[in-house]
């Protein structure tokens, strides 16, 4: 079924006093989300079991279900050896020179189950990672990700999903949901980019060809550094979805969207129109187009922090100015996944309207990001990258800005519950007033343990 996406400072506050109480809230909702599951399983032990699904349980929050083709819970521990090539923010890459050494760890726990009129899929990992080298921080990586399916009567369904983490140095969220991986874009000036989405969706299914999908989502985006412009808001979309065949559906699409910013920034008011043309190919493709329009109307007083170098000297400042501007932007998105059992594959690519970086707020965006992984029996290699470029459609900032991010994954199973694990990370950042553009290049190895005696995946 188709659904709609939600989408350093000199002075900054140091890595090593992370948002704690965003990691507690990670961490009890990680609890609270597997008592649940369990509670569940036991609550419905007596359900006749269903299909084998050929290794697609826990898609699109997880990996780990390439193998499995039943329920499962796993738990997972993992130390790593850290190396960076540079701090991974504009300030940081300036006036620091050399690599840093440091090391990773952390645990997590993946669920997967599904009844005849439900399924759940939850994936949890955080972790602590510290360097030795002078000029680097300490912080942590957090990634929770839900997802929960329900059919309520015969006509009515519902689903759940959520998406939150803290990313420590930079990096990207991964998914195999074409959508999911288009909400988050880190800010080059800090540290740490904490976020929240999420949403909650009704089908009506008023005949064998016709449905309507009623969604409510919300964001919240955070920046560790002064001056940070945080964003806050939500969105409402409702579709009438008409299957022409067995394979084909097309759908039309309505949005109404709000973003708030920090410090009186300004808010955003968007109104979106679009259709959605969706396929199922043999061997397990599906592929989607969408086309429309979208109306901002963005209006405030900003006030965005700035920092230029001067030689040796690093200059902090501000440009300010009232703003009200309606803009018609033009949305248009095609995404492509493939997943068999041990092996899955998802592109996502377009432009739209997204609530910014803490510097940018209410931007065009033009974005490609995807994933792809393969499983053997005792291995795990994955893929996943995103590519984000930015023009501002509310204050008043002339020049574009383009982020990108890259992940490689490689996990062997050397023994049982035991892995062997390696990991590649590129963060690339375009320059900004004054300051030069920066590519961090991180490099993880370690080792890892699987209750379920399987490999580390990326997600």
């Amino acid at each position: 079924m188709h659904r709609l996406p939600l989408n350093q400072h000199s002075n900054a506050p140091q890595a090593s006093r992370p948002n704690r109480r965003l990691f507690v809230i990670l961490i009890r909702g990680a609890v609270l989300f597997t008592v649940a599951a369990a509670t569940v399983v036991a609550q419905e032990a007596s359900t006749a079991e269903p299909e084998p699904d050929n290794g697609t349980r826990g898609l699109p929050v997880t990996l780990a279900g390439q193998f499995f083709d039943h329920d499962f819970v796993n738990y997972t521990l993992f130390a790593n050896a850290v190396y960076d090539t540079t701090v991974g923010t504009l300030q940081g890459s300036s006036s620091t020179t050399g690599g840093g050494v440091g090391f990773d760890v952390g645990g997590g726990v993946t669920v997967s189950h599904q009844t005849r009129n439900s399924t759940l899929s939850l994936n949890y990992r955080g972790s602590y990672r510290s360097y030795s080298t002078t000029g680097y921080g300490s912080g942590t990586d957090q990634s929770l990700a839900l997802d929960y399916t329900h059919r309520l009567t015969r006509r009515w369904s519902m689903s759940v999903d959520v998406a939150a983490g803290i990313l420590f140095y930079g990096g990207g969220f991964y998914s195999v949901a074409p959508s999911a991986g288009s909400t988050v874009v880190t800010n080059p000036l800090t540290s740490q980019t904490r976020f929240v989405t999420s949403g909650l969706t009704f089908m009506y299914q008023q005949s064998r060809r016709l449905s309507y999908v009623f969604t409510g989502q919300f964001f919240w985006n955070n920046y560790n550094y002064a001056g940070a412009i945080n964003s806050v808001g939500g969105s409402g979309i409702v579709s009438a979805v008409y299957r022409l065949t067995g394979k084909t559906s097309i759908a039309g699409n309505y949005s109404h969207s709000y973003y708030t910013y920090g410090h009186g920034a300004g808010q955003s008011n968007l109104d979106g129109v679009t259709a959605t043309l969706m396929h199922t190919f043999p061997a397990h493709w599906q592929a989607s187009l969408t086309g429309g329009v979208t109306r901002s109307h963005a209006s405030g007083n900003i006030s965005v922090p700035v920092s230029i170098a001067a030689g040796q000297q690093i200059i902090n400042g501000y440009v300010t100015g009232p703003y009200d501007q309606v803009t018609l932007i033009p949305s248009f998105q095609g995404s492509l996944t493939h997943y068999v059992r041990r092996k899955s594959f998802s592109i996502n690519a377009g432009q739209g309207v997204q609530p910014g970086n803490g510097i940018y707020l209410t931007s065009r965006t033009i974005f490609l990001n995807g994933t792809y992984s393969y499983s053997t029996r005792r291995s795990n290699f994955s893929l996943g990258g995103g590519y984000f470029h930015l023009t501002s459609i509310s204050n008043a900032v002339s020049q574009g800005y383009t982020t990108a991010n890259f992940a490689a994954s490689y996990s062997y199973v050397v023994r049982r519950h035991l892995s062997a694990n390696f990991r590649y990370d590129l963060i690339s950042y375009g320059g900004l007033s004054g300051l030069n553009g920066t590519t961090e290049n991180r490099l993880s190895f370690g080792i890892s343990f699987s209750s379920q005696g399987i490999p580390m995946t990326l997600f």
